[in-house]
């Protein structure tokens, strides 16, 4: 099975393992904005303005007024990070081959449902979060 785990932060070595991947059968991507803290398959996207968006995450972030705020601006870093995503060449590729799509993180909700909208197969799935995919890959492998 073809996963793709979108997570901005990198942080995926958890889920893997939750996921407990077949290494014959599965075949794992992750796509963060680092390097993963997992050794798998990985795509690291810069999105423009990141120095930008970090600055206002730092002078918004300190109440919830702020970071509603941010999360409407163009420096939203769910927004930037798709942006980012939406021009990879090879993130296309994999999630056109791509059997479960899973967002785990708030930031890369936006990435996912987009490339899941404009380059996964008819019988790809999506989802948020680790435990329905473990449900849709325990499923899969009955």
């Amino acid at each position: 099975m073809n996963i793709v785990l979108f997570a901005p932060s990198g942080a995926t070595a958890s889920a893997i393992r939750q996921l407990a991947p077949d290494p014959e059968r599965d075949r794992i991507t992750v796509v963060s904005r680092a390097a993963p803290d997992a050794d798998v398959h990985s795509i690291v996207l810069q999105p423009a303005l990141m120095s930008l968006t970090r600055s206002a995450e730092r002078a918004l972030g300190g109440s919830a007024a702020g970071r509603n705020l941010l999360r409407l601006s163009p420096l939203d870093p769910g927004r930037r990070f798709s942006g980012a995503a939406r021009h990879h060449r090879e993130l296309r590729a994999r999630v056109a081959a791509a059997d479960l799509i899973v967002a785990l993180e708030r930031d890369g909700i936006l990435a996912a449902w987009k490339s899941v909208r404009r380059w996964a197969g008819a019988d790809a799935k999506a989802v948020y979060g680790i435990a329905p995919a473990r449900t849709l890959l325990a499923a899969a492998r009955d």
